[in-house]
């Protein structure tokens, strides 16, 4: 029973690695150009105004997300940071949400690197989670923006359940 279990387990391992390196390339996502432009000032609604400062100072870095984005990021806690989408030509402001590291127990049975929390480029649409957004449904999930709309999950990989806070 034992060695069933631990075959299972070992098996559980490699298709979960193979199956989280299967997700979607920056490249596969491209930006269509790069503003370089003036960045619009954020218009901001009324829950986003207590994050106003965060918001401000970051919409007035270079692009760094989707060829028109910023991603002004902020701590939430402990092992936390959240984020927001600000669009340079426009000023629109999308609103993120928190996310918090993978599980310590996760990890430690993976190989490499641990990945960051979140992932763009400046000439990709691509944005990928690897974390535990708003502290549950912990695993790793890939966006795309969608100008006008905001972020749209194209896929997403939850870690097993003994692995969810």
């Amino acid at each position: 029973m034992l060695r069933v279990l631990a075959v299972l387990l070992i098996s559980f391992s490699l298709m979960s690695a193979q199956h989280v390196s299967t997700r979607p390339s920056f490249n596969q996502y491209p930006a269509k150009e790069i503003y370089k432009g003036t960045p619009a000032i954020p218009k901001l609604n009324h829950n986003q105004r207590s994050f106003r400062t965060i918001i401000l100072r970051g919409a007035k870095s270079s692009v760094q997300f989707a060829g028109h984005y910023t991603v002004p990021q902020f701590g939430c806690g402990a092992e936390c940071s959240g984020f927001y989408i600000v669009d340079s030509i426009s000023g629109r402001v999308y609103d993120g949400f928190g996310i918090i590291d993978l599980p310590r127990n996760w990890l430690e049975k993976q190989s490499g690197e641990e990945p960051p929390r979140i992932q763009f480029m400046p000439d990709s649409r691509l944005i990928k989670i690897n974390g535990c957004p708003d502290e549950r449904d912990c695993g790793y999930y890939d966006y795309v923006i969608d100008d006008g709309k905001g972020l749209r999950l194209i896929g997403k990989w939850l870690l097993p359940e003994e692995f969810q806070d």
